[in-house]
């Protein structure tokens, strides 16, 4: 694949998540917050507990800075990688979920292996 091709596609995916994070992006602020946090998880099929989706706010947005810098929230890039750490986090849960109820038990190091391979 030529390197025009694969810029391109890197473009096509860059556009296609900045896309999604419009449209979530309600109020257009420039950042997801709280229901548009959870709406835009929600249509990707992740439907999270409020707590839980107060974890992923808190971890991924901005820290407020007086005058300047980036508005409250989750940022455009913080939402991709917030993004791709709940659906890396998911679909590593439901390898070890192997009859698929919604529990696990695993060991430490299978915790930790989990835990430390996600972005």
């Amino acid at each position: 694949m030529g390197s025009s091709e694969e810029f391109a596609g890197l473009w096509k995916y860059i556009s296609d998540w900045q896309n999604v994070f419009r449209h979530f992006d309600r109020d257009r602020s420039g950042s997801i917050e709280g229901a548009e946090l959870a709406e835009a998880l929600r249509s990707f099929g992740y439907n999270l507990s409020p707590p839980l989706l107060g974890l992923i706010e808190h971890k991924y947005a901005s820290e407020p800075v007086a005058g300047y810098g980036p508005p409250p929230g989750i940022t455009f890039d913080r939402f991709v990688r917030a993004c791709v750490a709940v659906k890396t986090l998911t679909e590593a849960f439901q390898r070890v979920d192997t009859d698929r109820d919604g529990w696990v038990q695993i060991n430490y190091e299978q915790f930790m292996s989990i835990v430390l391979s996600a972005p």
